[in-house]
This record gives structure tokens, sequence and C-alpha cells, in this order.
């Protein structure tokens, strides 16, 4: 369960979030709506814990600013211009990661392959990062934000330059993982497509700097393995 309450934020003389509060489920997965500029980017650094604030925020009664090194360890923020280390080709970024999470694992080298390939990404394993698309960027690092099985996963904009095969085997992974691993996935999305609303359990709605509204919405539960 992710907690919030009484967060607020402020830029010098600008308030951007006003004493919101709002409660979580496990196994949720949470489309953040609001106009452009409402703050909703602002939401996600918060939680992913790149940005202060005022307020509490407990994940797993975790609270963030007490116990932070825990909450982080769950926690996962991908965002729509991921950095990644340029002149590494994609194989060595994702290896990297691996080996930097600790133990590298077969099950993480088998999660690395099954994800390349669900991604269809096999034609660009040596290729520099430099040399990608931004589109095939945000899958790589995708993969990278899933190495250390996140519980909290906060995704901003994120199936922008997805084509069509990999966005909807993504949200096929992104429902399954969230339920099997009784996760919560949020992200910010403008999109009505379907394939994305269909998979959305809750929606979070920004609606002005002190009011916000999360709804549930019933959701088909035909889930299948990631893998």
């Amino acid at each position: 369960m992710l907690t919030v309450k009484n967060l607020s934020k402020r830029f010098e003389d600008t308030i951007v979030l006003d004493d919101l509060s709002f409660t979580i489920p496990s196994q949720s997965i949470v489309g953040l709506t609001g106009k452009n500029g409402i703050g909703k980017t602002t939401m996600l650094n918060i939680l992913g814990g790149i940005s202060k604030y005022e307020g509490d925020i407990s994940f797993e009664d975790n609270e963030m600013k007490s116990n932070f090194k825990k909450y982080i360890q769950k926690t996962s923020l991908i965002t729509n211009l991921p950095f990644m280390y340029e002149f590494l080709t994609m194989d060595e970024m994702i290896d990297l990661i691996i080996s930097l999470s600790g133990e590298a694992s077969q099950e993480k080298v088998m999660f690395k392959r099954k994800m390349v390939e669900l991604l269809n990404l096999e034609p660009f394993t040596s290729q520099l990062i430099k040399n990608l698309s931004l589109g095939t960027k945000q899958k790589v690092h995708f993969i990278i934000s899933f190495i250390n099985r996140p519980k909290l996963i906060l995704i901003d904009e994120p199936f922008v330059n997805f084509d069509e095969t990999s966005l909807e085997n993504v949200l096929g992974f992104l429902k399954s993982y969230t339920i099997d691993s009784e996760s919560i996935t949020i992200f910010s999305t403008h999109s009505k497509e379907k394939s994305i609303q269909d998979i959305i359990t809750h929606n979070l709605h920004i609606k002005s700097s002190n009011e916000i509204t999360l709804e549930g919405i019933e959701v088909a539960c035909n889930l299948r393995k990631p893998f």
C-alpha cells in the first residue's frame, strides 16, 4: 500500500501541490491524469525520491523521510528521457545494471533475455546506446528498471515512442507483473488508447494544486504470465 498524507510542493513562490492525500492499494495499475503543467511529473519525481516535499509518504510501512533506503530499494522511476552510458552497447548497459544490482543470478539473466525478446530488441544488442532511437532507448530503460524487481513502479509518459507490438507486450507484462508481485504501478498518460485504458485499475486525477481524486475502475482479470 502507498499512503500519501498532506503532500505539498512549491517552487519559490509557486504552489504546485497543496495538501494532497490519497491511498493506493497493492495490485493497482494507476493512470495519473491532469492537464499539462498541473504537477504530474512533479508528483512522480516526489514519489520516486528525487524531489523534496512537505508531508508524509510511506510504502509498505516504510516512511520515505525516516527510512529512505528501504523505500527507494523497492521503487523504480522510469522517465521519458532516460539517462544511460552512451558508449556502451545495449547488451553491456543491461549487464552493467545486473552486476551493480548485486548477485548476477540466473533469474536476472533470464529476465533480460525474455524482455529483449518481448520488446523486439534482438537486432540492437550490439549497438551503442548513443546510436539508438529514443523509442529503443526507452525500451532498454524499461528493462533496466525491472532488474531489481521493484514493488512501486513510477512511469512518466511511458509509451509515446513504442510501436504497436511492443506496446501490447509491455502492457501485458505490466498487468501481470503488478498483480503477481503485489506491486503498484503508476504512470502519467494523456492517451485514450483502449489497450492502455484497459489495464488501468484506478484513475488518480489532479484537478488542481489542492484537489486530487482516486477512482477505482473495474478491469478484466484475464491475466497472463509475463513469461
